[in-house]
């Protein structure tokens, strides 16, 4: 009897844990305005967070203090920083702060540290999640001042126009940053 019980429970958790949210009308048309904005490939992404992958290494230099007040290892405040990733129609270019580790066989040119592109991306792909309401965007692009290294790019986009772009690079740690996305105003480049 205990062990019908048990499984009765179990399987109400599981059925419950398995149903999907219901959307308002609202959220809906705060989506479907999310898919207009990329599908304008006309937008741009500023970070206000970066998580880098904390390393032993790194979280003893970053306990040091060396990141300031209320930062961490894994989770440093850049909202002062110059930041931004920008999507004009084929062309990517960004800026974007790096915190981490550097690997074998990169190397750093005119002491450009943070991660830098300014091209046409490779493998360019948007998913549309209508279950989770979500804009997921993957490509693969350059450095612009380091030929050696090159980075996977995923950003999740989301109707309140939050983003978190993850970098995947081939010489350094990986890293992820927090933000919002807006549209690129006209001039703005």
């Amino acid at each position: 009897m205990k062990n019908l019980i048990l499984y009765s429970a179990l399987i109400f958790v599981f059925i419950g844990c398995g149903s999907s949210k219901e959307f308002t009308a609202r959220d809906n048309q705060a989506y479907q305005n999310l898919k207009d904005l990329v599908d304008s490939q006309t937008f741009e992404i500023v970070s206000n967070r970066a998580s880098p992958f904390a390393s032993a290494a790194f979280s003893r230099v970053a306990n040091s203090r060396i990141l300031g007040p209320g930062n961490s290892a894994n989770n440093i405040d850049i909202s002062a920083n110059a930041n931004r990733l920008t999507i004009k129609g084929d062309s990517i270019s960004g800026y974007l702060p790096f915190f981490g580790e550097q690997h074998f066989g990169g190397g750093y040119n005119n002491n450009k540290t943070s991660i830098e592109f300014d091209d046409v991306p490779k493998d360019f792909q948007v998913m549309h999640d209508d279950q989770k309401h979500a804009v997921e965007i993957r490509f693969k692009i350059d450095d612009k001042y380091r030929n050696s290294e090159h980075y996977d790019m995923m950003i999740i986009l989301y109707p309140n126009l939050r983003s978190t772009i993850r970098v995947q690079s081939t010489t350094r740690s990986s890293i992820e940053y927090t933000g919002r996305v807006s549209a690129l105003e006209d001039g703005k480049e």
